[in-house]
């Protein structure tokens, strides 16, 4: 018997330093990403930060740690983001969701967000871990095509229009040369 409790002791030892190997890789990758990495418990309280994080709103973690999440949020998408937590609070994922956040220096900008619930060990939700990516340059160029596909489309009425134009002129010479 005192065998079998040293080699549960050395299982447990084994045991402890792959969880420990393993969240230090988990933290390696958060720390490393440039997406930003945050953790909120349901009523918004910011729990993590990491960062990506702190590039993409230039707040530092002790900035925010422990402050609501509410100083990212315009105030006219405050209800807006109620509605999001309110999914997470029922275990819903939010995935790719496009919206607006403040950066510190009061800029805005375009983010794409994948929001999950954070899960305790009875299942139930406890908080939302949050990956944000800036995606303002894209939104930029996607207005510049769709401004350059109207003006293009724009070019080709006018463009089709001078053709008709020309056309009835020609019809219109060419008639008069025929009755002349």
């Amino acid at each position: 018997i005192w065998l079998l409790g040293l080699s549960g002791i050395g299982l447990s030892s084994t045991l402890a330093r792959r969880r420990d190997r393993e969240l230090r890789q988990s933290k390696a990758i958060i720390d490393s990403t440039d997406d930003a990495i945050i953790s909120t418990t349901l009523d918004g309280v910011i729990k993590s930060w990491n960062a990506g994080a702190e590039n993409l709103f230039g707040y530092t973690a002790e900035d925010v740690i422990g402050k609501s999440r509410q100083i990212l949020i315009p105030p006219d998408l405050l209800e807006a983001e109620s509605a999001v937590l309110s999914r997470i609070s029922h275990g819903e994922a939010i995935v790719h969701h496009e919206t607006v956040r403040r950066r510190k220096d009061g800029q805005m900008i375009e983010i794409s967000v994948t929001i999950s619930p954070v899960i305790d060990e009875k299942g139930k939700p406890i908080g939302a871990a949050k990956i944000a990516r800036d995606i303002t340059e894209r939104k930029r160029v996607e207005e510049e095509i769709r401004r350059l596909n109207s003006d293009l489309e724009d070019r080709v009425h006018r463009r089709t229009a001078d053709l008709e134009i020309s056309n009835m002129q020609l019809g219109q010479a060419k008639d008069d040369a025929e009755a002349a």
